[in-house]
């Protein structure tokens, strides 16, 4: 019998290639890009399992990629990162989804998705693997593999006792996103809450009331809204919590959202309570969005020793 881990990440994959132009080409104009090469870049699902490894949690990712640079880059990433291997592999004759990212002098940029659809877990891989994973603790899912695939990976872990945890993003309309009674906690930023309740921000000043309308709308247990600069909130059986904004200088908030997913996650673990666990993440991202982050998202994400430092600066800051 393999590992069993605490966490099970279920979701995408990739990897990103930079380079620089000295300005976004206009239509017809031709640009000369320069420094081509891979960033520390991956999808949601390594995002969320490589910060789980890092904090020291017991973590497994699911998921295939292409026995091609891209492929071999993630699988290196998440092993140094402690994440456990055995139901992540490197297949013949498909591509790793590829992001091209063209950054200007003037710090704006162009992304180019390529996606490879036959990278794409299936259903019956997805099952496979989370039937040998019976006895983890979480899962944590999203959109970045098909919404099929996602939705029957929940269901098949509530049935083997995991608390499931879903990012429903990307995702075109709200109408791809269905009931979901077999996930315990809903993950959303601002932008998707807004979207899947049909509704604005200038409408909403009571994002409790937002995260209470989430639950009774998809039937999940809990949802957890994060707001960016305004901090985030937590309603549903697990309890109640608000955090508000940490202000710092933001160069870079790329990567922000799955990292707290991860941490919150990793918390609860821990045993923290829900409040607990939100001025955990908190800390975390705040700190996290400092960070320039020219090699990639990856780059930036903090290991277990280097948080008491962050915790150490921001409660120093509290107590002045």
């Amino acid at each position: 019998m393999g590992h069993i881990p605490k966490v099970v990440c279920i979701n995408g994959n990739g990897i990103g290639q930079c380079c620089n132009v000295v300005r976004i080409p206009k239509k017809g104009e031709t640009a000369i890009p320069t420094n081509l090469h891979y960033c520390k870049d991956s999808g949601k699902g390594v995002n969320c399992a490589i910060v789980i490894g890092r904090l020291g949690g017991d973590v497994s990712y699911i998921g295939k990629a292409g026995k091609d640079d891209g492929g071999e880059l993630n699988e290196q990433w998440l092993q140094e990162s402690g994440v456990h291997l055995e139901h992540f592999w490197l297949q013949d004759g498909i591509k790793t989804s590829l992001g091209l990212i063209l950054v200007a002098e003037n710090g704006e940029n162009l992304i180019f998705n390529f996606d490879s659809p036959e990278s794409d877990i299936t259903v019956e891989e997805a099952v496979s693997h989370l039937k040998e994973l019976k006895g983890a603790e979480y899962m944590i899912t999203g959109f970045e593999i098909p919404h099929s695939v996602a939705y029957e990976s929940a269901r098949v872990g509530c049935e083997l006792g995991m608390k499931v945890f879903i990012n429903p993003s990307p995702f075109d309309d709200a109408s791809e996103v269905v009931e979901m009674p077999f996930v315990d906690t809903m993950a959303v930023n601002e932008i998707e809450a807004l979207m899947l309740l049909g509704t604005t921000k200038e409408e909403t000043n009571d994002w409790m009331d937002a995260a209470k309308r989430l639950c009774e709308k998809y039937k999940v247990k809990n949802v957890l809204i994060t707001l960016g600069g305004d901090g985030a909130v937590h309603y549903g059986e697990r309890g109640l919590g608000h955090v508000s904004g940490i202000k710092v200088k933001v160069v870079d908030e790329s990567g922000a959202g799955d990292a707290f997913l991860a941490v919150f996650v990793q918390c609860l673990i821990w045993g923290m309570s829900v409040q607990e666990a939100l001025e955990y993440s908190n800390k975390y991202c705040a700190w996290l969005v400092q960070k320039p982050g020219e090699d990639g998202v990856i780059g930036k994400y903090l290991y277990l020793n280097e948080m008491k430092e962050v915790l150490d600066f921001f409660e120093s800051k509290e107590e002045k």
